[in-house]
């Protein structure tokens, strides 16, 4: 059996591709793709998660012959792992463009900040959701059902198979996009429609009191509307989140 082991380390071409697959998956998805997670753990973690793939996985039985094979073979198994980590990050990004679009129409997009995990700017509402959509994450098990995703498709989609698979798996993608988009409105819905009406509020009584510095007061009081609103609708915008994410995860199961 150790003889065995090491035979399985030492087939580098089928190990290849098995840590393409895998990279594709860590460097899409939302808890290590980003630029806070430094590059040299994030190729420990791919390596690691490599060597304790490798022995259950089938053996290659046509293994590439020349070095343009294997590393066409290594893209397309890159991709594969890319198209796991873009579905499951879509749930993110749809909270991410929720609390964009409230901070937006509150003029808390004013105070902006470097996002880490982009070096991109970000409000200060939106990197707020994602981190508490991260811990949530983490919570509910959600790496650990990515990794069994992942670990599934190798089961379902043998190594240098990919392409037929990701010619085949542009429905999945369309699916996450149509789920990012009803996280964005459901956690965006409440707080905006509030401040829908606080605007109308505000027209009223700029005709009512003309002397009233209505811009001020405006400004201040959709502030505190959407604090208040926001309070109230969290629970229900992480449900939202957590709903998306197990569509998500049963739509990978598929892939």
């Amino acid at each position: 059996m150790p003889t065995d082991l090491i035979a399985t380390y030492l087939n580098l071409p089928q190990f290849a591709l098995i840590v393409s697959r895998i990279a594709g998956v860590v460097v899409a998805m939302p808890l290590f793709g980003g630029l806070a997670v430094p590059a040299n753990v994030r190729i420990l973690l791919i390596i690691a998660l490599a060597a304790l793939i490798a022995p259950i996985i089938t053996p290659l039985t046509a293994p590439p012959e020349t070095l343009g094979g294997l590393v066409t073979g290594m893209i397309g198994e890159a991709l594969l792992g890319a198209l796991v980590g873009v579905v499951l990050s879509m749930i993110f990004v749809g909270l991410q463009i929720g609390a964009m679009l409230i901070a937006q129409e509150s003029g808390l997009a004013y105070g902006q900040v470097v996002d880490p995990t982009t070096s991109e700017e970000e409000t200060v509402l939106g990197t707020f959701f994602v981190q508490l959509a991260t811990v949530i994450f983490l919570i509910v098990g959600g790496h650990r059902a990515l990794i069994g995703a992942t670990l599934d498709t190798f089961e379902r989609i043998p190594l240098l198979r990919a392409e037929s698979a990701l010619t085949g798996n542009v429905d999945v993608l369309l699916d996450a996009l149509a789920a990012s988009m009803d996280v964005t409105v459901r956690v965006a819905t409440p707080t905006v429609l509030a401040l829908f009406l606080s605007n109308v509020a505000l027209g009223f009584l700029s005709r009512t009191l003309p002397q009233l510095n209505v811009l001020n007061v405006g400004f201040a009081l959709k502030g505190v509307v959407a604090f208040a609103v926001m309070t109230v609708s969290l629970p229900t915008a992480m449900e939202a989140f957590v709903s998306g994410l197990e569509r998500i995860v049963d739509w990978l199961q598929f892939l």
